[in-house]
């Protein structure tokens, strides 16, 4: 398995809420006068302080700016770990020097599990006769690959690797990390609509800033998922909410909230 333990010391938004729905209200409906009212209304205090503290970093770190991108979720991210010392996080990503840079000069500690890495070099064996993988097999993969007691993670990064699982798989997934984060935590995903040739990317993600990720680019090809905004809230029905960031080109990123 690909993982590596690190402890440290150094908006647009479309939302859709349980309790919206149940109460009557808007739900996905009027998504976008919610996402325009989020945008002007969020809640920035100590936003200016967490730019200051990060901003040497940031000005260390070589970059291709072209891999850089804006990013409301990030910036709501950081909003959800800043009354959270030392937090746990956990990133599903490829080991990121950057992203243990950045949280790491807040005290956080990280664990990195390159879970896609681990689930393409298994899913041969994983799938059944009929090349699909069970949800069986998938729970199996995951209780080994993700072997952390229950709760205990504040927060998760889990990048597009969601996208790239079959459906039995990414299933599995969500409810593990389900199990193995705190109530009140964030996770942070990201979603994408395939090109005309069927391909989307898988990128080497990183957070560059408070506000900012890097997505590089390392190869394309055909998702194992397309899902559209309204089929998200379906796939996470154990998380309190799901905040939807207003797609730039075919990338749509996503807060979810335990």
């Amino acid at each position: 398995s690909s993982r590596r333990a690190i402890p440290l010391q150094s908006s647009g938004r479309l939302s859709s809420r349980k309790q919206d729905r149940e109460a009557g209200g808007p739900g996905w409906g009027l998504v976008a006068q919610v996402s325009w009212w989020s945008r002007g209304k969020a809640d920035r205090t100590g936003t200016d302080a967490l730019a200051k503290r990060l901003a040497p970093i940031a000005a260390e770190t070589p970059a291709d700016s072209r891999d850089v991108r804006g990013s409301h979720a990030a910036e709501y991210f950081f909003q959800h770990l800043r009354d959270t010392p030392a937090a746990d996080i956990l990133d599903l990503g490829m080991l990121s020097q950057e992203t243990t840079t950045q949280l790491g000069a807040l005290g956080h500690r990280l664990n990195f599990t390159s879970l896609m890495v681990d689930y393409d070099k298994e899913r041969p064996k994983l799938a059944g006769k009929d090349g699909q993988v069970s949800r069986r097999a998938a729970d199996r993969f995951f209780r080994r690959h993700l072997d952390y007691p229950a709760h205990s993670f504040q927060a998760a990064l889990a990048w597009d690797v969601l996208q790239h699982l079959d459906k039995h798989a990414m299933q599995s997934a969500i409810t593990r990390l389900r199990q193995l984060l705190k109530p009140g935590s964030a996770m942070l995903c990201l979603f994408q609509d395939p090109r005309e040739d069927g391909t989307v990317s898988i990128f080497n993600g990183a957070v560059c800033s408070h506000a900012s990720l890097r997505l590089q680019e390392v190869e394309r090809r055909p998702p194992c998922q397309v899902l559209q905004p309204g089929d998200l809230e379906l796939e996470f029905p154990r998380f309190r909410s799901i905040d939807l960031f207003l797609k730039r080109g075919r990338l749509l990123e996503v807060l979810v909230m335990g």
